[in-house]
């Protein structure tokens, strides 16, 4: 069997070693980055595993279409500015996909082109969205009704350094979107926006210390495809990170509307997006084999057995060092690998696009994905169910 990973960066390398490592998968990775080819060239003849890096430009959706006729699964790894347009080019080329890019587009309105096709597709399939979804999905399923659904997620450089104490796991403008997007939740019902970096609280974790938490739009589909009247979801980070994007975002630097500035040659336009991410991202880039880590909360409150508890899900995950594979690799790129499996295996064949809270109604897939990722390192601590 062959599947095919679109991008080769941080996230895509962890699911195709993970696919690969496989026998009965042969896996190619294309990427139009040099450095990510090498990179991927010397894991699989590091692993010995059959691991092919492709030169592919995936931003051509014709291109797509050409190296997906020859996948039976396809997986996306891309930035989210390509991922509607891979996604609608690999459902004509008929194939099974399942994508991580957090696209800005709503990627269900593509569900009827996919049933028609015959393509079962699953996106948001990564850490947050994706894990926090198929566990919010499972417990709206379990709890009758579930009244709330909180999320709240991070990932961090385990060593904090002046002045952000950040660093970003994932493409630039991705992570720039956090905050400036507007944030979707659902408040007694009616589908409410709130600012990006809004209603700030501080938490306290346990190996990881105090985190503040901030507004973002992760609720994503859980908005719509999820009958609970309380929902939100934010993002964490360590203290102060919030005023000082607020800052950087008050004064423009976010914005992608083109400024004239004046340069040696005379005036030019520029985008201040551009500008900020081209000066922060040097500084924001990990080390080589500098330690990050992944905390997640996932709280359910309702009624179960006739009694009203709370449900909890807890991760907090790390570096591997052995594989050199950063946490949010980890988190994000394996569940999006075993999905893959399941789709190779037809465990899950729906046509249609669907988002991971469809898979959470399935009490088996959800047991079978913390098994999974447990058996990779990636371990997600149930709590009891604690009665209110």
């Amino acid at each position: 069997m062959k599947a095919l990973v679109l991008g080769g960066g941080m996230v895509g390398s962890a699911i195709a070693a993970d696919l690969a490592a496989d026998p009965r998968l042969s896996v190619t990775v294309a990427d139009r980055n040099d450095e990510a080819l090498a990179r991927l060239a010397r894991l699989g003849q590091r692993a010995g595993r059959a691991l092919v890096p492709v030169r592919a430009d995936c931003s051509d959706p014709a291109r797509i279409i050409a190296l997906a006729a020859g996948a039976d699964v396809v997986v996306g790894a891309l930035s989210s500015v390509l991922g509607l347009a891979a996604l609608r080019a690999v459902i004509e080329a008929r194939r099974p996909y399942v994508d991580i890019s957090f696209m800005a587009e709503d990627a269900l309105a593509l569900s009827g082109f996919a049933t028609e096709r015959g393509v079962t597709a699953v996106v948001d399939c990564g850490v947050a969205p994706g894990m926090s979804n198929l566990l919010c999905g499972h417990a709206a399923a379990r709890l009758d009704p579930c009244e709330r659904l909180e999320i709240y997620v991070g990932g961090l450089p385990v060593l904090r350094r002046w002045p952000y104490e950040y660093k970003a796991p994932f493409a630039p403008h991705d992570v720039l979107e956090e905050y400036t997007r507007p944030s979707r939740l659902v408040e007694d019902g009616r589908l409410v926006v709130r600012e990006a970096l809004s209603e700030p609280e501080l938490l306290e974790f346990e190996g990881v210390g105090t985190l503040e938490a901030f507004n973002t739009d992760g609720l994503r589909s859980l908005a719509s495809t999820l009958k609970v009247p309380w929902m939100k979801e934010k993002t964490m980070r360590y203290p102060g990170h919030i005023a000082l994007m607020r800052v950087l975002r008050e004064t423009g630097f976010f914005s992608k509307e083109p400024v004239s500035v004046a340069a040696a040659a005379g005036r030019t336009s520029v985008r201040p997006l551009d500008v900020t991410a081209a000066l922060l991202f040097p500084k924001w880039t990990f080390d080589e084999r500098e330690a990050d880590l992944t905390i997640m909360r996932v709280t359910a409150v309702g009624r179960e057995g006739g009694r009203r508890v709370r449900l909890r899900w807890d991760l907090l995950d790390r570096y591997d060092p052995e594989t050199d594979t950063r946490s949010m690799s980890r988190t994000t790129g394996y569940p999006a690998a075993i999905v893959a499996r399941w789709l190779l295996a037809k465990r899950f064949e729906r046509p249609g696009v669907h988002p991971p809270e469809t898979l959470g109604r399935d009490p088996a897939l959800v047991a079978e994905m913390l098994v999974e990722l447990g058996r990779r390192g990636v371990i997600y601590t149930a709590a009891s169910p604690e009665p209110l």
